[in-house]
């Protein structure tokens, strides 16, 4: 139900963003039969095993989630993007998962980054949501990420308000 949700969601967002602002820069074609992303490197967040995914608190997910955006870098990306199943790239297919994470990537595209908020703001079913403000160029927006503590006690990226940066993928 909740994989449901969040393919729902930032399919729902995907669209709204591309109809608005007319994605065509941002829209690829993927075709692979890999079962990794090619040149990437293995999700990792500070202090964690090479292969561990999710992050030890939900801002250390916040925190490795925008990294891994400035980085390019689409496996980190999806061993951060999750929901209280897990890992995203464990629930969906891999050509959804790149497809949304391609958009999220380019909208989420960044100079520098800063938490708007010392503190998250909690949500139900213990989710933290925290405030953050992105910039890039000229352009400033502040937008919302929503946190979720999922297996083993890791935390994951569940949800992003991608419509207040509809500016940013150009």
């Amino acid at each position: 139900m909740q994989r449901k949700m969040m393919r729902n969601r930032v399919g729902m967002y995907s669209l709204l963003l591309a109809s608005a602002t007319g994605l065509s820069a941002c829209t690829r074609t993927i075709q692979s039969t890999e079962t990794s992303i090619p040149g990437a490197v293995a999700p990792t967040v500070r202090g964690d095993a090479p292969d561990a995914v999710g992050a030890a608190t939900g801002k250390a997910a916040v925190e490795g989630f925008l990294r891994a955006v400035k980085a390019q870098d689409l496996q980190t990306m999806s061993g951060i993007w999750g929901t209280t199943k897990g890992a995203a790239r464990e629930q969906m297919k891999r050509d959804d998962l790149e497809k949304r994470l391609i958009i999220m990537q380019c909208t989420l595209t960044h100079d520098t980054w800063a938490f708007s908020e010392d503190r998250p703001r909690l949500q139900t079913g213990g989710r933290q949501e925290f405030q953050v403000e992105l910039s890039q160029a000229q352009r400033r927006a502040k937008t919302s990420i929503l946190t979720v503590v999922g297996p083993g006690n890791r935390w994951f990226v569940e949800d992003i308000n991608l419509l207040p940066l509809k500016e940013f993928c150009r």
